[in-house]
């Protein structure tokens, strides 16, 4: 259960970034019913521009992350 070994845990991250920078009016909304298809678009454009390359390097640092667990025993790591 570790956020170390979840690195979904950084796309949400940079998912919430880019809706942030991009649809500033989402950052409080009401969630009315009339607002929400919007949202929902944005929110899928936002996914649709996270970067491939850091889709790929969060998963190629699986090993380092293992590794950095394993080394400090269950602590928290740089992750």
């Amino acid at each position: 259960y570790s956020p170390d070994l979840n690195p979904i845990e950084h796309l949400w991250h940079a998912l919430k970034r880019r809706m942030y920078r991009l649809y500033p009016q989402y950052n409080n909304w009401s969630a009315a019913a009339e607002e929400w298809d919007g949202f929902c678009e944005a929110l899928k454009e936002c996914w649709r521009g996270i970067p491939a390359k850091l889709i790929k390097r969060l998963i190629m640092s699986m090993p380092q992350r293992l590794h950095a667990v394993r080394r400090a025993r269950g602590w928290q790591t740089k992750y």
